[in-house]
């Protein structure tokens, strides 16, 4: 194998960073399931994490990196306690699944080590496996209603003048079938990450719960700015899901795994609305998921913040010593 990349460097640690994290989480939600599919679900999960750690510290020796401080078992705080419902554990792994599928894409895009290539398309192929798992799961237990439907055109029309993309004088044009995608799919990402917040606000350090909370209160104010696009058409009332997660306890994890996962899928939630707002062309929808974006990215600066702080946050490889 010829040296390593800066890129595959970076593609590399975050794997083992990640996966360290997904395997310990993975078991210890596993060993508490009770619905036979969910467990099957689970043991591909947590068989994919694996055996992405394996193959991530196998590139990384073999070139001489050190490796990041992973995660163990004892960043488990309750292991005897069942905090997440099979459900929400379900839509939890549909989203980072879906996420997972676009580090990947990145990573093989960024990597020319033929072996490194290999060892991505492999964890895309099992991961799409795994997404399409929680579909079915997703289907069975009835979450993926309300379904929003597109009525069928007689012919295809051509757009005529640009209030298709800005205000017209009797207001904005009915949503299309990519702005529909585009809500609806950040709605259930958001939606997520909220009762993830709800859980980790139960730390007993005052700043990580200040930090939790607000999390908390800005997934909200979100789920309210999509769920009101919706509304002017007359759509369904999205779903939330705050049955599904216990908060009467103790935070279920240590501090350094609730802000690295918080910094990790905040920062997936910015690019998801930077990239949404490229994929609408109603105007005001696209300027919605931009200040979405904003907002998003300034509380994942912030959690970046507070990882250092506390000397949580690993360096990466520089490209030359600092003095």
């Amino acid at each position: 194998m010829k040296d390593l990349t800066a890129a595959e460097i970076h593609n590399l640690m975050t794997s083992y960073m990640t996966n360290t994290m997904a395997s310990v989480v993975t078991a210890d939600v596993l060993k508490k399931a009770e619905d036979p599919g969910v467990r099957e679900m689970l043991e591909l999960g947590l068989q994919i994490a694996n055996k992405e750690v394996e193959g991530a510290e196998y590139f990384l020796t073999s070139d001489n990196r050190p490796l990041p401080e992973p995660f163990t078992k004892r960043d488990i705080q309750l292991p005897n306690t069942k905090y997440f419902s099979d459900n929400f554990v379900v839509l939890l792994k549909y989203k980072l699944g879906q996420d997972a599928l676009n580090v990947y894409a990145l990573s093989l895009s960024s990597s020319i080590n033929p072996e490194v290539c290999t060892f991505y398309k492999k964890l895309m192929n099992e991961t799409a496996d795994l997404v399409e798992k929680c579909i079915g799961l997703i289907i069975n237990s009835g979450m993926h209603q309300p379904l929003i439907h597109i009525p069928r055109d007689t012919g295809l029309d051509k757009v005529e003048d640009q209030d298709f993309l800005w205000n017209s004088i009797g207001g904005n044009r009915p949503l299309s079938a990519p702005e529909v995608l585009q809500i609806t799919s950040n709605y259930y990402s958001t939606e997520v990450l909220r009762e993830i917040f709800r859980s980790f606000s139960k730390t007993k350090n005052k700043e990580l719960k200040n930090h939790f909370e607000r999390g908390k209160k800005l997934c909200a104010k979100q789920l309210e700015a999509m769920q009101g696009k919706l509304e002017k058409d007359e759509l369904p009332q999205l779903p939330t899901w705050e049955s599904e997660v216990d908060t009467e306890g103790e935070a279920p994890f240590s501090e350094r795994l609730m802000l690295f996962k918080t910094s990790m899928m905040a920062g997936a939630a910015g690019g998801r609305f930077g990239t949404s707002a490229s994929a609408t062309l109603r105007k005001d929808i696209g300027t919605t998921f931009l200040k979405l974006m904003a907002e998003t990215l300034l509380f994942a600066e912030d959690t970046g913040n507070i990882l250092i702080k506390y000397r949580m946050l690993d360096e990466p490889p520089l490209v030359r010593k600092r003095q």
